[in-house]
């Protein structure tokens, strides 16, 4: 095949098996690379496949390898909560609470793959504190994600810094009762 051809042919079907691969995924650079995937297969196998059905195969098989990319991750991480000590009021970031433990050095499609699973962990971690106790949220999201300190998070409460810490004390206690099954089971 020319290069020409090829071209003409990725960008005829790139936007297709593109949005199959995001369709299951739900990330657009996850997406990209199954795409790339999809088209060095393509390479592979264009001198046994008919013109007419390229636009089938490659919807087929961008479906197929997003699969893939998904059921290889599941088994081979483990997603799991750091310890974090009570009385530390600085403002770590997120990441430094949740780890990824990977069995053994693990490919960059797997890495991929548990960073779309932690961040449905912490998507849903947030939804559930939201629901539960919406200041717990606003304390997580301003010294957690925006990386504030406790005395401008305290002041943009209304609480003092003593009351924060208490707050913040009651968030972890409820966070390892409510999601320690989930983590142990991992």
């Amino acid at each position: 095949m020319t290069e020409d051809k090829y071209r003409k042919i990725y960008y005829q079907y790139y936007r297709l098996v593109k949005k199959v691969a995001y369709s299951v995924l739900h990330d657009a650079d996850l997406a990209e690379d199954v795409c790339q995937e999809v088209f060095v297969l393509f390479i592979e196998k264009e001198k046994i496949l008919d013109e007419e059905f390229y636009r089938r195969w490659f919807a087929v098989n961008a479906r197929r390898k997003a699969i893939d990319f998904c059921r290889k991750s599941y088994q081979v991480h483990e997603v799991t909560v750091a310890g974090v000590a009570e009385d530390d009021d600085s403002s770590e970031d997120v990441t430094d609470k949740i780890q990824i433990v990977k069995d053994k050095k693990g490919s960059f499609e797997d890495e991929i793959l548990n960073n779309i699973v932690l961040r449905e962990l912490t998507k849903r971690i947030l939804e559930d504190l939201a629901k539960k106790n919406p200041d717990w949220y606003e304390i997580v999201i301003r010294m957690y994600i925006r990386g504030e300190n406790a005395e401008e998070t305290a002041r943009a409460l209304g609480i003092s810094v003593d009351n924060l810490r208490t707050k913040k004390h009651r968030i972890k206690i409820w966070l390892m009762k409510r999601y320690r099954d989930d983590f142990e089971g991992a």
